[in-house]
């Protein structure tokens, strides 16, 4: 993925965006159950621990949190992402979630259980999804891992 630095990329998905006011991406939007206050990303309409129905607040998630599993991929995606590439859970403590996001960065980097990471955003690496707005978690310097 290359660094987002231009505007006018399409979100990868309606909703999971915050922008500043100049457009630029800051912050992934989850949402927080109304009834028992858990989060969820994406959102969902239906919480899934309380099983209240109905729509739930919108949460800006913090963007540092620590790798709870991650798997390396080696063979192109349907969409034409190419290998190798990186997908994990992700936990966000200070938001009490747990996410699945693409891992980027260094293509060595070693996503083992607890490495901090933090939030990116950039263009989809697909070339079935040019001009698409996406993110991912990329590696912290090990002295941040402390």
């Amino acid at each position: 993925m290359k660094d987002l630095s231009v505007s006018g990329l399409r979100p990868l998905r309606e909703g999971i965006f915050l922008f500043d006011d100049n457009g630029r991406p800051t912050a992934l939007i989850a949402g927080r159950c109304t009834g028992c206050g858990t989060i969820t990303f994406p959102a969902r309409k239906r919480c899934g621990v309380c099983d209240v129905d109905g729509p739930p607040e919108a949460y800006p998630l913090t963007g540092e949190g620590r790798i709870y599993t991650a798997t390396r991929v080696y063979v192109p995606s349907a969409l034409g992402h190419q290998p190798p590439y990186a997908y994990g859970y992700v936990d966000l403590p200070t938001d009490g979630a747990r996410i699945f996001a693409p891992l980027m960065g260094d293509e060595h980097a070693n996503w083992e259980p607890g490495r901090a990471v933090k939030l990116g955003f950039y263009e989809v690496p697909a070339s079935k999804m040019p001009g698409m707005l996406g993110y991912a978690f990329t590696p912290c310097p090990r002295g941040d891992d402390a």
